[in-house]
């Protein structure tokens, strides 16, 4: 299960929990050469009130594997 972290401009946080879909479509949208703003909109969304600073996913896969990234919006 993965821990994704929203950190907001205004300090806000918002905090949910994601299975390993979540990390296959993140990857997969990385590949096609997403970063920052556009991929945090096409991996979750971009309707909040304010917008976040960043995006932080750790945890661990049904695998294993453990994965720890920051995704900043730029």
């Amino acid at each position: 299960m993965l821990k994704v972290e929203i950190h907001f401009v205004d300090g806000g946080l918002m905090n949910t929990t994601e299975g390993d879909v979540f990390w296959r479509r993140l990857i997969e949208l990385q590949g096609y050469g997403l970063e920052g703003k556009a991929l945090i909109h096409d991996l979750i969304t971009d309707d909040w009130g304010p917008p976040p600073r960043f995006v932080h996913v750790s945890g661990t896969l049904e695998d294993g594997t453990k994965v720890d990234q920051t995704i900043p919006c730029r």
